[in-house]
């Protein structure tokens, strides 16, 4: 697959209990009701007002735009209310991978086993449709919920990639690499 055609698929992913669909400017309205808590990792930190949101979704819908990371809306299938929001990044097709993340889910959904649903929903993707031989997750080394979650999956913990990114706290002292071979994964 090439990235002109994977960029311009309508992807829905689902289950009895979540919809995946690409994330579209309307959604701002339902995203904006469920937004701007400390309890939503480093979206949280930095989604404050309005005019954040506005410029965070401006930045997904611009980075799909530009073939650089495709973001999904998580909704629940019984309600069709907005749960979060995660993402495919750094695709590679020739190599056959990419990276699950950028995710952030309600303050109300977190423990539910909602963020699980949609990873493996995202995986069974990856590794059945696409079919990719690996992919990859990055977590903050301060972010320990994420860390388990991860874990949890199955992901294999890789490496740290110190001083990587710049994170709402400051200058991260690192990040951890994670990933899941399509073999582990069937």
């Amino acid at each position: 697959m090439r990235n002109e055609e994977f960029f311009s698929k309508e992807l829905v992913i689902e289950n009895d209990l979540v919809l995946l669909r690409p994330l579209r400017p309307s959604d701002i309205d339902t995203i904006e009701t469920i937004s701007f808590s400390k309890e939503l990792g480093e979206f949280g930190a930095r989604v404050k007002t309005n005019n954040d949101l506005l410029e965070y979704f401006d930045y997904c819908l611009s980075a799909r735009a530009n073939k650089v990371l495709y973001p999904f809306i998580i909704l629940k299938k019984d309600d069709g209310k907005a749960v979060g929001i995660t993402m495919f990044g750094n695709i590679d097709f020739y190599n056959k991978r990419l990276e699950i993340g950028w995710t952030w889910v309600a303050e109300k959904f977190q423990g539910t086993g909602i963020n699980g649903i949609c990873k493996r929903l995202l995986l069974d993707y990856c590794f059945n449709q696409l079919p990719l031989r690996r992919v990859e997750f990055k977590v903050d080394i301060k972010n320990i919920k994420s860390q388990k979650a991860i874990e949890k999956l199955g992901a294999i913990k890789e490496g740290l990639l110190r001083n990587y990114s710049i994170q709402s706290y400051g200058e991260s002292t690192g990040t951890y690499v994670y990933s899941i071979l399509n073999e582990e994964w069937n």
